[in-house]
């Protein structure tokens, strides 16, 4: 299984053309330059390849470091292969939330 961190790089790489070498964990999705609706894809791919259920719009936003992603969606795995159900309540994805 591939970490966490890699699958957030390959999809920022893949899909929205963002040089992996621009990222580190200290990176927000905003310095990246990625609109909202570029945000609410991310969380949705990330949604998808991980399996995560439960990664609700708002844990990804303009905000969100990338060391951040990468820790939700670690504890968000871990807690569903454990049979617990885990669930990240934040605001939502709005593009005046900055």
């Amino acid at each position: 299984m591939h970490s966490a961190y890699q699958i957030v790089l390959r999809n920022l790489e893949e899909h929205f053309g963002v040089e992996p070498a621009r990222v580190t964990p200290e990176t927000t999705l905003e310095q990246l330059e990625l609109d909202s609706l570029s945000i609410l894809e991310f969380g949705l791919l990330l949604q998808e390849e991980t399996g995560v259920k439960r990664l609700d719009e708002g844990v990804v936003t303009f905000r969100t470091t990338i060391g951040e992603i990468v820790a939700t969606l670690e504890n968000l795995r871990d807690g569903e292969q454990s049979g617990t159900e885990v669930r990240m309540v934040t605001g939502a994805v709005l593009a005046g939330d900055r």
